[in-house]
């Protein structure tokens, strides 16, 4: 019984020093990003080479967005290696979300996670870095409620938009423009005296129905608005990343092609048509400087605008 318990003995031994002989031999996987860093435009593509090397044979690369320490587990990429069990490998990863939702954040990291057949891991961090969109400036101008003189071609400077150097119009210059840039024009000012509420809409829910022929437009963009909590100071600090988020967190109204009962001091954010013709899709904010209530000729509202270019 003894010589028994000591060959049992023995050979637990051995196996433990062959086991632990393996386990040193194989060492664990590692991962390597060359670069592990990298700066685009907005809609362009970063890539970095991954080399993976597995000695207890390569499981699993699983490869996952943070954004601003929000992981995006959901959507993570799961790599299994070409061959089951195979012991290393490099490829190419290419990064093509470089969105302006990217540009907005603090920081966006790409987690590469690799995994052996033993379940051990090794981790690196691809740090990217998305380059914001510039931002213009409408400096301070006045849009007037609509008024159509003699003939009833309108005389009032009552729309806007970002497309032009020439941020504010009247539909009479709209019509008389030699190329046709109704696909241009953002949103008008309204006045409803009904309700004392000053507006801003957008073309396609402009409240006059076919001012001016505007219902003929070859295209009226749906401009969307949202009321925000931003100071003037804030305003006027606003970058990129200010601007998006002020989108994002901002209050839409009943009809959010809409932004009604605007005071003074207000901050709108808003994002024009995604079908644009000429820059498509972009945001901004507007600073209400002052109103002159009324829906007569000498009546206005005094706005600066800020937009992603």
């Amino acid at each position: 019984m003894i010589r028994l318990f000591s060959t049992l003995l023995s050979l637990s031994l051995v196996l433990t020093l062959i086991s632990c002989t393996n386990s040193e031999f194989s060492g664990p996987p590692t991962i390597t990003l060359t670069p592990n860093f990298g700066n685009a435009d907005v809609g362009e593509e970063i890539t970095t080479s991954v080399d993976v090397e597995a000695p207890n044979g390569f499981k699993s690369l699983t490869i996952t967005t943070i954004v601003d320490e929000v992981r995006d587990d959901v959507n993570a990429t799961v790599r299994p290696p070409q061959v089951p069990g195979q012991t290393g490998e490099i490829f190419q990863y290419r990064f093509t979300e470089t969105t302006k939702e990217l540009a907005a954040a603090s920081v966006v990291d790409v987690e590469f996670l690799l995994r052996d057949d033993d379940d051990q891991t090794a981790i690196a961090f691809f740090r990217v870095g998305v380059n914001p969109p510039s931002i213009l400036i409408a400096p301070e101008f006045s849009l007037n409620p609509p008024q159509s003189g003699v003939g009833g071609a309108s005389t009032s400077t009552t729309f806007f938009t970002t497309s032009n150097e020439q941020s504010s119009w009247t539909i009479a210059q709209i019509n008389s423009e030699m190329t046709d840039i109704t696909g241009d024009i953002d949103f008008g000012y309204y006045y409803d005296a009904t309700n004392n509420s000053a507006v801003l809409a957008s073309i396609f829910d402009y409240p006059l129905v076919n001012f001016e022929g505007i219902d003929q437009w070859s295209q009226r963009n749906s401009t969307v608005f949202r009321k925000t909590d931003l100071t003037e100071a804030e305003f006027d600090a606003a970058t990129f990343p200010e601007i998006y988020n002020a989108f994002e967190a901002g209050t839409a109204g009943t009809r959010e092609q809409r932004s009604e009962d605007l005071a003074a001091g207000d901050v709108i954010a808003f994002e024009t048509d995604s079908e644009k013709e000429s820059q498509a899709s972009e945001r901004g904010l507007i600073f209400v400087h002052e109103i002159q209530a009324g829906d007569g000729a000498s009546d206005f509202i005094r706005l600066t605008v800020k937009f992603e270019n």
